[in-house]
């Protein structure tokens, strides 16, 4: 998208952004309309120069995805140990359970 910006590292390509319409402002302070995008951190950079998201942060993002499926099947366990339902009857559900736990061992390892 083109927006105006002033580039503030030449090695990386990150810019500053400028939000709203008024072109004669911006180009009053140095800057030009360019293609740029937006990282997943939220910084700004010309289009073509965004960086990738470091493997730390994508692991970061699973492992909290993983815990949220966790604690969404929670319930499962609980109607277990109070006896409402059987192992047997969620036997699919706790296999994955397993494996979600595996996973975010593996990740945070």
């Amino acid at each position: 998208m083109k927006k105006y910006v002033l580039v503030t590292n030449e090695e990386t390509k990150e810019c500053s952004v400028g939000i709203g319409t008024d072109s004669q402002f911006y180009q009053s302070i140095g800057m030009q309309e360019a293609d740029v995008e937006q990282a997943y951190n939220g910084r700004w950079y010309l289009a073509g120069y965004v960086p990738d998201k470091p493997q730390s942060v994508i692991n970061s993002e699973r492992i909290a995805e993983l815990k949220q499926k966790l604690a969404d099947t929670d319930y499962i366990v609980v109607k277990i140990a109070e006896g409402s339902a059987t192992k047997e009857e969620y036997s699919e559900k706790i296999l994955e359970r397993k494996e979600w736990r595996l996973e975010i061992n593996e990740l945070e390892g």
